[in-house]
């Protein structure tokens, strides 16, 4: 026996195979295919649960079957003893981080990609946000009247964010800004 569950990508999810499951419970590999071979028999629920496959020993191909977290719990249930359980442990500890592995390159796959120059742009548009934000904030703090310096900082918070101020006539409209000494 191993220490180490293996866990395979089937059909976009997580699955384990019959040699590993047979070898990890000290069950013989043609038992494990038979009990599978049942629960498919029993119940046609079960053909999404169980993948058909073939590995080569010594030159020649042989049945097995992959199965998902569904056709694991099902057939491990069966199985009875200390050694069991800690095995069954393990391989729901194993299916949860394939499945957090998987679900992480959906992520991954799913954002668009940016180049370095794009990256480099975005960085100069934000770096250039902030200096226009500081510049109005130190216009706002030396501003004389309360409703200016409020329409200075109004502003300051728009550059921050890259946005356009609903109302800008108020500001544009005076024609004398007054500043603290």
């Amino acid at each position: 026996m191993t220490e180490n569950v293996i866990v395979y990508k089937r059909d976009g999810q997580p699955a384990v195979s019959s040699r590993d499951v047979a070898e990890q419970f000290g069950k013989e590999h043609k038992n494990v295919m038979q009990s599978i071979r049942n629960l498919a028999a029993e119940n046609s629920a079960t053909k999404n649960m169980f993948f058909e496959g073939t590995f080569e020993d010594r030159g020649k191909q042989y049945p097995m079957y992959y199965m998902n977290r569904d056709g694991f719990t099902l057939l491990a249930m069966g199985f009875t003893g200390k050694e069991a359980l800690a095995w069954k442990l393990k391989y729901i500890q194993a299916f949860n981080m394939m499945e957090e592995r998987l679900k992480a390159q959906e992520i991954k796959d799913a954002m668009p990609s940016m180049d370095a120059r794009t990256m480099e742009a975005q960085a100069r548009l934000n770096n250039s946000r902030v200096d226009a934000a500081k510049l109005l904030m130190k216009l706002g703090d030396r501003a004389a009247m309360n409703y200016q310096r409020e329409e200075v900082y109004a502003y300051a918070l728009h550059a921050l964010l890259g946005t356009a101020p609903e109302d800008t006539k108020r500001i544009e409209g005076v024609s004398r800004f007054w500043l603290k000494d």
